[in-house]
């Protein structure tokens, strides 16, 4: 228990040093991820045998924000799949989605655009996702193409299996040789590339790695496969042309001194390997059975003779002995035949190689004299045109500075004459300033004579509605004393029939309800009220400010009419000096000028803003003087009800007792107390609201 909590510390600690080596390997620098951060990474999976550690903090960093930080954390991905504990290559294949995620959700990033990172990314993605996916296919590889690991796994008994298996490795090599050529594509001129040289240090190791395997894969199928110098030459043309592609590659490596400083580029030969395998010892290559004699073929087992039987006579044993050694013999000398067969071949093969490099040879001489022949002559012509040229120099440059000297007084009396027409225009363009001047001070004068007269229209308005609202305090007097009488008329009949209620009790109850309806619609009769004097009260407030505003837009009008009657004064004496000082003064002149026209424009338009808010609260207050009267009129109806009710009761009633002759004295009377007040705060508001537009 104690072992396996020390274990589990270990592992948090390594964790939380994975994170943070994750972190430091992918910043925003753009720099190499720092060798030691992606060894800890490297180291993390063969100590605790898994990587998904890795890939969780891999995901934890905000890839996708930020180009540079992305295409670190592919480069270490794709170490970690390389060196990484053989699980790790069956981990990464459960982490494609996340890779191709990555590719999808570029374009947001802060070295988008001129440093072309999103390219590389897109394209280094999609060669990771093609080798893990042959690693899907060829599960018996490790990370780096060992070629020793996979034969003791494999074997390479089945030629059209390692025909198949050589096949899909050289098309891993031609993606692995186009991400190469876009990384040196974009290379940027002003930068040390060390990021993207950082790409470069894997695909090196891997191309390598793949070549090798390669070459040690064909020399094995060819001694094993019959007829391989027809079968097998679609796989040596591909083999050579990557080969001279890989010597490419690694000679422009080479030139790289920050590549050189990190990994020992190899050296390929000049020609590819010769694959039937006179000068290369391949390295020995074991059956899935496991017999091989000394030549690398297989020899078929002998019989055992434990398993003979008792009953079977020697002569028979003896023929059958003869036999199987006149079979070995034959099978011997096929052998050396082949063999003898391939050691012509491979001699014909050497001698045409050697003829080959002879003719190669002597026509690189011979290009190499013509070259030289050449870059004499051209250095001899070389001399003669820079003679020339410097002469032709000379003499083009006392032509040049004569016709400067022109040029310079032509120019001189151009600039002067430039001048002239500019001081003209300007004085031009004063005196069109002035004039817009006067046209705007004739237009502000128009404005306000439009306002003057807009203003007499809504006084006019106003003394209409005050006697529209003095009519209305007439009929509302009119109604009130006709409400009087009526109310002294039936108080009289009341008198009269007090004595006929027989069933005050049980009518009781009615006029109860009566009254409790009444004193709802005195309630809402004092709410509108409430929410009248508000209206009253907003409307008073958008008077008083329009009035302020009409104040000060007249002071604003007088005082602009007196800046105007400066500028013009100042503009006459601009027009009087041509020089510098004019300019610096009409240039502040249009400053005030542009003030005071934007002051007038914002004042204009506060002023149209309070006259929609005014013409809104005086909208409203109509509206609810409309809801006022029909209010009224709902009221009055109900009185109406209640009185022809309270007759019918009085029809209906024989008599009355004396205790509900003073309760009903009581109600009658608080009735017409809260009519009286209800038609007295009605004509109060409407007293008030007139003289408020008085």
């Amino acid at each position: 228990m104690n072992q396996f909590s020390l274990r589990m510390a270990d592992r948090v600690k390594a964790e939380q040093e994975l994170i943070t080596a994750a972190r430091k390997a992918t910043n925003t620098d753009e720099t190499a991820p720092k060798r030691k951060h992606v060894r800890n990474c490297i180291v993390f999976t063969h100590d605790f045998k898994t990587s998904m550690p890795v890939w969780e903090a891999m995901k934890s960093q905000p890839l996708k924000a930020n180009d540079v930080q992305c295409f670190k954390a592919i480069i270490t991905l794709h170490k970690l799949i390389r060196e990484g504990h053989h699980v790790t290559i069956q981990e990464a294949l459960t982490q494609t989605k996340f890779l191709e995620d990555l590719a999808h959700g570029l374009g947001g990033g802060v070295h988008n655009g001129w440093q072309n990172y999103s390219v590389l990314i897109r394209a280094y993605i999609n060669f990771l996702l093609a080798k893990l996916e042959y690693h899907r296919l060829h599960p018996e590889f490790n990370g780096m193409f060992d070629y020793r690991e996979y034969v003791s796994l494999r074997g390479t008994n089945d030629p059209n299996e390692g025909y198949e298996t050589i096949g899909d490795l050289m098309s891993l090599q031609d993606r692995l040789d186009e991400f190469q050529k876009l990384v040196f594509r974009n290379f940027q001129p002003a930068s040390n590339n060390e990021c993207r040289i950082a790409a470069l240090v894997p695909l090196v190791e891997e191309s390598y790695g793949i070549y090798k395997f390669a070459t040690h894969m064909l020399i094995a199928m060819h001694q094993r496969v019959d007829g391989a110098e027809q079968a097998l030459e679609p796989l040596r043309k591909r083999y050579n042309s990557q080969h001279y592609a890989l010597r490419k590659f690694y000679y422009e490596c080479s030139n790289l001194r920050y590549l050189t400083s990190l990994i020992n580029v190899p050296r390929l030969p000049q020609h590819p390997v010769n694959l039937f395998g006179d000068d290369f010892v391949p390295s020995p290559i074991t059956d899935r059975d496991g017999s091989t004699d000394g030549r690398g073929a297989s020899v078929p087992a002998l019989p055992d003779a434990s398993r003979s039987t008792p009953t079977i006579d020697m002569e028979a044993e003896r023929r059958a002995a003869e036999t199987l050694q006149r079979k070995q013999e034959e099978e011997h000398r096929q052998q050396q035949i082949l063999i003898q067969q391939q050691i012509e071949v491979r001699r014909r093969h050497e001698e045409e190689e050697q003829q080959r490099q002879v003719a190669i040879q002597q026509q690189m001489e011979q290009q190499r004299m013509e070259q030289q022949r050449q870059l004499e002559e051209q250095q001899r012509m070389y001399e003669e045109q820079q003679r020339q040229q410097k002469q032709r120099e000379q003499e083009q440059l006392v032509k040049l500075q004569q016709e400067q000297m022109q040029r310079q007084v032509q120019g001189r009396m151009q600039e002067l004459e430039q001048q002239i027409l500019l001081m003209q225009g300007q004085h031009e363009r004063d005196q069109l300033t002035v004039d817009q001047y006067n046209k705007r001070v004739a237009a502000l004068e128009d404005q306000i004579r439009q306002q003057q007269q807009f203003q007499q229209q809504q006084d006019a308005s106003k003394d209409e509605l005050i006697r529209q609202l003095q009519e209305q305090i007439e009929q509302w007097r009119q109604k009130y004393e006709t409400l009087a009488k009526l109310y002294a008329q039936l108080r009289q009949e009341h008198l009269d029939l007090l004595g006929k209620f027989k069933q005050a009790n049980l009518k009781a109850n009615s006029a109860a309800e009566v009254m409790s309806k009444m004193d709802k619609l005195q309630g809402d009769m004092r709410n509108k009220n409430m929410e009248l004097a508000d209206m009253m009260r907003e409307r008073d407030r958008a008077m008083a400010d329009l009035q302020r505003l009409e104040n000060s837009r007249a002071d604003d009008l007088e005082r602009l009419r007196r800046d105007l009657e400066d500028s013009e004064d100042r503009a006459r004496e601009l027009s009087r000096n041509r020089g510098s000082e004019a300019q610096d003064m009409l240039r502040k002149f249009n400053g005030e000028k542009d003030a005071l026209q934007r002051q007038l424009d914002d004042r204009a338009a506060e002023a149209e803003q309070l006259r929609r808010e005014l013409d809104r609260l005086r909208a409203e207050h109509e509206l609810q003087h409309q809801t006022k009267d029909d209010e009224m009129a709902v009221l009055q109806a109900g009185m109406d009800h209640s009185i022809v009710a309270m007759a019918n009761l009085k029809k209906q009633m024989g008599g009355g007792q004396s205790d509900l002759q003073r309760r009903l004295d009581s109600v009658l009377a608080e009735h017409a107390l809260k009519l009286r007040r209800i038609l007295d705060s009605i004509l109060r508001s409407c007293a008030d609201k007139t003289d408020e537009a008085v």
